[in-house]
């Protein structure tokens, strides 16, 4: 771009390759967008109408080279970070231009730090809770209309949570309430792990499996007299034959009486042996099933409280810093937003852990 290099008339800052400019259509001056935006007019208006005509700079002054150097440095405390990458933009940036991930417009007038241009209609200054709009959008950035409507209201459900816990408050940066969910978590998938193992030995390694496959056989052996070759009734003692054989097999009278007659003498063995030892870990597992459930649902409850919460913590702090509302606005645009690349991250190293203790144990 023929203006890299260039300083923006109303910022100071230099055009990079990635920055919006626009040009003034009457004296050819280059602006970045946001600051033509937030101005409404070209740097140089009071000259138009005369000769005057934008001309690229000669070789630097070194004196206002090192001006305009001490003045980047102390305008880099004032650069964006990018909410999904970690990347540092420039005031004034629309797009992250390592990820091109979608920033909030500030327009950055000479000298100052930037101010969020908000929506029109959005009444930024409108109180929910305490907390003005304006803040909330900031804060939150990725749907931050949602969330003014959720902090309307002191209960509220959050499907996001509900789906992703406990991985979602890491990507909200709520980092206590995140640690304390995947503890649950992890302890929870840890404990499955053991009763399922239980739940295959029983099912096929143990005393409860060789009764299983002893009883079928005695069975099988009863039953042979009294097969016929017209096919299936369809009952129940059908499909334990299907299970058995492979394919419908109908007995005839004299069959089912003999193998219900069988099962009722052996019903005290088939409780003791085979219902009971099976029934536990089956209980355990639907029960651990059952509590991750429950974890996920008080996550899906008491998310928008605990992200309410934080976000009153992080604005009454930023607030009681400084009087400034530039640097207020600055301040909760970098506290807040999301983190996608940690919540992915937790997400990633938990299941390789978890894997790893599928292994131990399977070993």
């Amino acid at each position: 771009m023929r203006y890299v290099g260039e300083n923006c008339p109303y910022c100071g800052v230099a055009f990079t390759e990635q920055d919006d400019v626009v040009v003034c259509p009457e004296c050819a001056t280059p602006h970045h967008r946001v600051c033509w935006l937030a101005h409404g007019e070209c740097a140089n208006t009071e000259n138009h109408g005369t000769d005057f005509v934008w001309k690229k700079s000669s070789a630097p002054d070194p004196e206002k080279e090192t001006e305009r150097q001490d003045n980047s440095r102390e305008n880099a405390n004032l650069d964006i970070v990018c909410p999904d990458c970690g990347a540092t933009c420039a005031n004034g940036t629309l797009r992250c231009p390592d990820c091109g991930a979608v920033l909030i417009p500030f327009a950055n007038p000479m000298g100052e730090p930037p101010l969020a241009q908000f929506k029109p209609g959005f009444n930024s200054g409108e109180i929910i809770r305490g907390l003005k709009a304006g803040d909330i959008a900031l804060f939150c950035r990725t749907a931050g209309a949602s969330y003014i409507k959720k902090f309307r209201k002191k209960l509220s459900w959050n499907w996001a949570a509900l789906l992703f816990s406990p991985f979602w408050f890491f990507y909200r940066k709520m980092y206590e309430a995140g640690a304390i969910f995947l503890a649950f978590y992890l302890a929870l998938n840890l404990l499955l792990i053991p009763a399922e193992l239980h739940f295959n030995k029983v099912f096929y390694d143990s005393s409860a499996s060789v009764t299983v496959n002893g009883m079928m056989a005695e069975i099988d052996e009863l039953i042979q007299p009294y097969i016929l070759e017209d096919g299936s009734t369809g009952g129940f003692l059908d499909a334990f034959m299907e299970g058995m054989y492979g394919e419908s097999v109908a007995l005839s009278e004299e069959g089912y009486a003999a193998v219900s007659e069988y099962i009722k003498n052996n019903e005290q063995l088939i409780a003791d042996q085979i219902i009971k030892p099976m029934t536990q870990p089956v209980l355990i597992i639907y029960g651990i099933h059952l509590l991750s459930v429950l974890l996920r649902v008080i996550a899906a409850l008491v998310a928008d409280r605990l992200y309410y919460k934080k976000a009153c913590v992080e604005i009454r702090r930023a607030r009681g810093a400084t009087s400034d509302e530039r640097m207020v606005q600055l301040e909760l645009f970098r506290k807040g937003g999301t983190n996608i690349f940690l919540g992915s991250g937790v997400y990633f190293v938990c299941s390789m852990l978890l894997n790893a203790a599928i292994m131990l144990a399977t070993r």
